[in-house]
């Protein structure tokens, strides 16, 4: 059982972490606990931006046989127990290294301000040796690598403090530029009996790839003396990957068709998300129903793609309801249960507007907005009821993006590889050609020959593995029932108390003590 403290300064950061937890071992190993009620014995404990009033708690669990993760600002007298030898406020340049331009087309941007990973084995789970703490690659829109911002701001998504390591180990430096010296931006304290695992960001690493340090510390690190928990994987047990991948179609749905085609002939699925105020032509139709037929999938995406939804949780369940009935008129049989939000905009508003719609999740999360719903892992969403579900897909795979030096796809091939090493579904999306805008492609025998030349990329990677091809629907299916599983301790190690044991004739594998095995293969332990 994970034991998660909120200190008086946390805010929102504890629904954040609190939801990241949900989404990466369930929600029946995951509790609030209160310091003015909570025993400290052996286990897992958080704390998200602890203050003075905490630091008797973190001595305790510190004492015990335990693993404690700290995220955030932490005072002077708290330091010394996450092998800090000093903390102190950010300095001020940091803010301005920590921004970047927007990329021009064919290129990429990146903030000066960096993470550098160390050779910690425990820093291996992180896909990047280095990262930015910010980067575009088309405008100031997308990171096709998937990670969010880390601001200099001292709100929740900014790095918090600079920090003067003691005994801790460094498995993660901040750096701003070559001549100031780095500060410690994670560290792993390790006691006789304890592991401290501190995050410089209230948020830690909820928004990146990196987040699968906090799984590996949570499900494998020490396993002969640590308590540890198990981790549900994005991967179905016996696949060694998964991918989605869709097409969001602003305008003329059918000139979709000839990377249809294309997917198709490998006989893979092949996803479209529908703006349904537009032409409303027979030959549109035609391809949604080919679409179907090959096991693929149709989502919504809005009636006319207004910002943010339209501006109000009325506004978007009458997008969203007024795009599903467009298009189950014309697809008879047909139930649209997904959605694309427009420009992956995301306001606190939307889950409850997509539920009255009648929708059950939806594909969001991207780095220059609504920095709360870019998930590293999908699932619930912080500080939500309705039990909608979302799954970020910030690879986008746009002639726009294409480099106009080396390799013309080598971010989108880094993010494939990124996702296999932390076992993560991976997603990406491009939009269909109009009269006004090929988004940078020049034309469609440009385009299906890069995407053929990813899909051979991919084939080349997974030679030796099995990959889960998933249209979107499944995607979300998938996620939704992972998110459905509720695992909690039991006398002789793990039970499953609710959810599904598959769905769509995929099992879910965890990650435990440093093995992958199939969840039912836990449950037996």
């Amino acid at each position: 059982m994970i034991s998660v403290f909120a200190g008086q300064e946390s805010g929102f950061a504890a629904e954040v972490i609190f939801s990241a937890l949900e989404r990466s071992v369930s929600a029946g190993l995951v509790n609030r606990a209160l310091s003015a009620d909570k025993a400290i014995t052996d286990g897992i404990y958080v704390f998200i931006s602890p203050d003075e009033t905490q630091a008797s708690l973190i001595a305790a669990a510190v004492a015990g046989r335990s693993k404690v993760l700290i995220f955030g600002a932490i005072p002077p007298t708290i330091a010394p127990l996450c092998g800090l030898m000093s903390v102190s406020p950010l300095s001020t340049n940091w803010v301005e290294a920590a921004a970047c331009e927007p990329t021009p087309i064919y290129q990429t941007t990146r903030s000066s301000a960096e993470v550098r990973w160390s050779g910690h084995p425990l820093a291996s789970a992180s896909p990047f040796a280095t990262r930015p703490f910010l980067r575009f690659d088309y405008a100031d829109e997308w990171n096709n690598l998937g990670f969010g911002r880390i601001t200099a701001d001292g709100g929740l998504w900014s790095i918090a403090v600079e920090a003067e390591v003691g005994g801790a180990d460094v498995l993660a430096w901040a750096a701003r530029d070559e001549v100031a010296a780095p500060t410690s931006f994670v560290t792993l304290s390790e006691t006789a009996t304890s592991s401290v695992l501190w995050w410089n960001r209230a948020a830690g690493a909820v928004d990146s790839a990196e987040w699968a340090v906090i799984e590996a510390f949570l499900s494998d690190w020490r396993p002969g003396d640590r308590p540890c928990v198990p981790v549900i994987s994005e991967i179905p047990w016996g696949y060694d990957t998964a991918i989605t991948m869709r097409l969001d179609c602003d305008e003329d749905i059918a000139s979709a068709r000839p990377l249809f085609e294309l997917y198709r002939e490998r006989n893979l699925p092949f996803s479209v998300a529908i703006k349904t105020a537009q032409e409303d032509r027979d030959d549109h139709v035609v391809l949604l129903k080919e679409i179907l037929a090959a096991d693929g999938a149709v989502l919504s995406h809005s009636v006319t793609h207004a910002p943010r939804w339209g501006g109000s949780q009325e506004a978007c369940r009458l997008e969203a309801r007024g795009s599903s009935d467009w298009l189950e008129e014309r697809l008879p049989g047909f139930t649209v249960r997904y959605a694309v939000s427009p420009f992956h905009q995301n306001p606190a508003y939307v889950p409850a507007g997509l539920k009255q719609a009648g929708l059950e999740g939806f594909v969001g999360g991207i780095i220059a907005n609504d920095p709360e719903m870019l998930l590293a892992r999908g699932g619930v969403i912080p500080g939500d009821d309705t039990g909608l579900v979302t799954h970020s897909q910030q690879c986008m795979m746009h002639g726009d993006c294409i480099l106009n030096e080396g390799d013309p796809i080598a971010i989108t091939k880094q993010a494939f590889v990124n996702a296999c090493q932390t076992e993560t579904l991976f997603g990406y999306l491009d939009h269909p050609f109009s009269p006004r805008y090929d988004y940078g492609w020049g034309s469609e025998e440009h385009r299906v020959a890069r995407h053929a030349d990813f899909l051979d990329f991919i084939a080349a990677e997974t030679a030796d593995k099995k990959v889960a091809w998933m249209n979107e629907d499944t995607a979300l299916d998938w996620i939704a029932a992972k998110s459905h599983l509720r695992l909690e301790k039991s006398p002789s190690g793990f039970s499953q108390t609710a959810g599904a044991a598959e769905v769509e004739d995929y099992a879910f594998a965890v990650r435990f003590q440093g093995a992958r095995k199939a969840l039912t293969e836990l449950l037996h332990d």
